[in-house]
């Protein structure tokens, strides 16, 4: 069964974080999900989106309040629906459309009313290829940035540790480069 939690930041569902069933619910309302289905969360103050993309032998369904896009494919490329419905674009209307003040819910007409243009199929194709592109850079540049953040965090422990170090020898030592070490509250263990 997959769960909003299930939809991951790169647009596609993490299969390996979804509920196991025994068995389907007897009414699925909806059916079951197919390939390239795309999974929407409409509520709460982001929507999440993300494509079904898991094995053909693998059945799965959608849990609520989860709503299901099927694209026609002869009109839409998949990927492309993706792309334009994690776009800054489509959230901040879909963030506009939502009502509710404690949980805000987008309603399904306004997803149903969403101006989307179409472009060719070979367009949409090259068009879903920069939105992965997109996708894959900002989840690089969060990375590096939490490593950067890592690595400072770590850099600081590290000149704390030379401090206390040179504190506690006796008398200011010289540092690396020559100059004293600096005394002070914030060189002590006091």
């Amino acid at each position: 069964m997959i769960q909003a939690r299930d939809l991951g930041a790169d647009g596609h569902v993490q299969i390996e974080t979804a509920v196991r069933l025994r068995s389907l619910p007897s009414t699925v309302r909806g059916g079951l999900l197919r390939a390239t289905d795309i999974l929407l969360q409409p509520r709460g103050t982001r929507f999440p989106v993300a494509m079904f993309d898991a094995p053909a032998d693998l059945s799965a369904v959608a849990a609520a309040p989860l709503w299901v896009l099927h694209a026609d494919p002869t009109r839409v490329v998949p990927e492309f629906l993706l792309a334009v419905l994690m776009s800054a674009t489509a959230q901040a209307m879909l963030r506009q459309a939502a009502v509710g003040t404690y949980v805000p819910q987008v309603p399904r007409q306004a997803i149903e009313t969403l101006p989307i243009e179409l472009p060719d199929l070979d367009s949409q194709i090259r068009l879903a290829e920069l939105g992965r592109l997109e996708r894959r850079e900002r989840e690089l540049t969060d990375r590096l940035h939490e490593a950067r953040g890592r690595l400072f965090d770590l850099a600081v422990m590290e000149a704390a540790k030379k401090a206390r170090k040179r504190a506690n020898a006796s008398g200011p030592e010289p540092a690396r480069d020559g100059a004293l070490t600096p005394v002070g509250p914030l060189f002590n263990d006091a």
